[in-house]
C-alpha cells in the first residue's frame, strides 16, 4: 500500500502477478489496472484515474478519532498521518492520541496540504476502569519534541463527569467550546457504557454500586 500526497508513488514488489487499485476515499470511484507481472528484471509503470462521483457541498469529511506515534497503539509519524488523511479524502481530523496532545498543523504546512486537510488538537483520556473520553479542540501551550505533549488530565480516581470537566477546561483555556464524546462505549473494559452496565433498551442509567457512578 502506498499513500501519496499528490497521486504518484513507488512500491517495491516481489516477483509475481499483480493487479493495482487506486482510491481516494468514499467520494471517488476506484480504478483498477489490468493484471501485470513483476520479475527480477521488469517493473511496471501504471497510470490510474480516480473520478469524483459524490458531491458533498456543505459537508466536511472528518475523522474525529485518530492515533499517531504519540499513542502506544500506533507507530505512524505526524507527516505520514497527514498523508493518509489527505489520500483518503479526509478534510478535517482531530488528533486524539492516548493521554497526549498532538499538533499536526506544522506537518500539514510542511507538506503544503493546507487546502486539502485541516486539523485540531485533541486527546483521548485513557482510563483503566471507566472508559475512554475524547475531546477537541484543546489548548496546547507549546510543542514538545515530535509535536506532542502529555495532556493535563490526571484521571486516577476521577469519576467520568470529572474527566469530562477536565477536558472542557483544557478547551476553554484556548477560548474554545470543546466537543467531548465517549470512545467505543461498548468495548468491554475499555467502554464506559459497558463498565457502568448501561441498558439502552430499558433506559437504565447503570447498576447500583458501579465504580464512580455519576
Amino acid at each position: 500500500v502506498a499513500f501519496t500526497n499528490w497521486g504518484t508513488g513507488h512500491v517495491m514488489l516481489a516477483p509475481g502477478r499483480y493487479t493495482a487499485v487506486a482510491s481516494r476515499g468514499i467520494e471517488y470511484e476506484i480504478d483498477t489496472s489490468k493484471a501485470f507481472r513483476i520479475d527480477a528484471e521488469t517493473g511496471a509503470d501504471l497510470q490510474l484515474q480516480v473520478v469524483r462521483s459524490v458531491e458533498t457541498d456543505g459537508w466536511v469529511s472528518a475523522d474525529l478519532h485518530v492515533h499517531g506515534v504519540a499513542s502506544h497503539d500506533s507507530g505512524v509519524g505526524r507527516h505520514a498521518r497527514v498523508t493518509t488523511m489527505a489520500a483518503e479524502g479526509v478534510e478535517f481530523f482531530a488528533s486524539t492520541d492516548h493521554d497526549f496532545l498532538t499538533d499536526y498543523a506544522g506537518a500539514i504546512e510542511d507538506l503544503d496540504l493546507e487546502m486539502w486537510v485541516q486539523s485540531a488538537i485533541g486527546t483521548e483520556v485513557t482510563t483503566v476502569e471507566v472508559g475512554h473520553f475524547l475531546g477537541f479542540p484543546l489548548q496546547m501551550d507549546h510543542l514538545g519534541e515530535g509535536g506532542f505533549n502529555r495532556d493535563e488530565v490526571d484521571w486516577t480516581g476521577k469519576k467520568p463527569f470529572e474527566i469530562i470537566q477536565s477536558i472542557q477546561t483544557m478547551g476553554r483555556a484556548g477560548d474554545f467550546q470543546p466537543m467531548v464524546f465517549v470512545g467505543h462505549p461498548r468495548d468491554g473494559i475499555l467502554g464506559y457504557f459497558d463498565q457502568y452496565g448501561f441498558d439502552p433498551y430499558a433506559g437504565s442509567p447503570g447498576f447500583a454500586g458501579a465504580p464512580g457512578t455519576a
